[in-house]
């Protein structure tokens, strides 16, 4: 990856909608150069996907946990797995302490979180949770390449 990659993340990230005759004109490189290198990006799994961001609250989604979550560790890849096929998970993350998971849920409201978290549960070499119950968004990012 060098400075060139990093413009065309920063650009598309912006708008990923963007076409490469724009992003070639702002960097001043060539339009097949663009193409080539969102190609190579792709191909590495750089960029995992195109996609549109969404405010959750316009539609409804108004409830949004983060999970702590204690597992047998000879369970750990099976709770994985059946964690991200649950379409309300958003987030999975292996953390040092106090948990073992740490996941990011998202509902339409309390009682689809409430069969939500029973489910999760009710999973096999699942210990314990323990969930923190956010009241408001200040920001949510993927992640922040301007910096750089």
């Amino acid at each position: 990856m060098d400075d060139i990659d990093f413009a065309i993340l920063k650009y598309l990230s912006v708008n990923s909608r963007a076409h490469s005759t724009d992003i070639a004109k702002e960097l001043g490189v060539a339009t097949s150069t663009i193409h080539k290198r969102i190609n190579k990006l792709l191909e590495n799994k750089v960029i995992e996907s195109f996609t549109i961001t969404i405010d959750p609250s316009k539609i409804g989604l108004n409830v949004t946990i983060y999970l702590g979550i204690n597992i047998d560790p000879d369970k750990r890849i099976n709770i994985i797995n059946k964690l991200k096929k649950m379409d309300d998970v958003l987030e999975i993350h292996e953390i040092l302490e106090p948990y073992d998971l740490f996941v990011k849920v998202r509902t339409f409201d309390i009682n689809t979180l409430k069969n939500v978290l029973q489910k999760i549960n009710r999973m096999d070499g699942v210990i314990g949770t323990n969930s923190i119950l956010t009241t408001k968004k200040h920001k949510e990012t993927s992640c922040n390449i301007f910096k750089r």
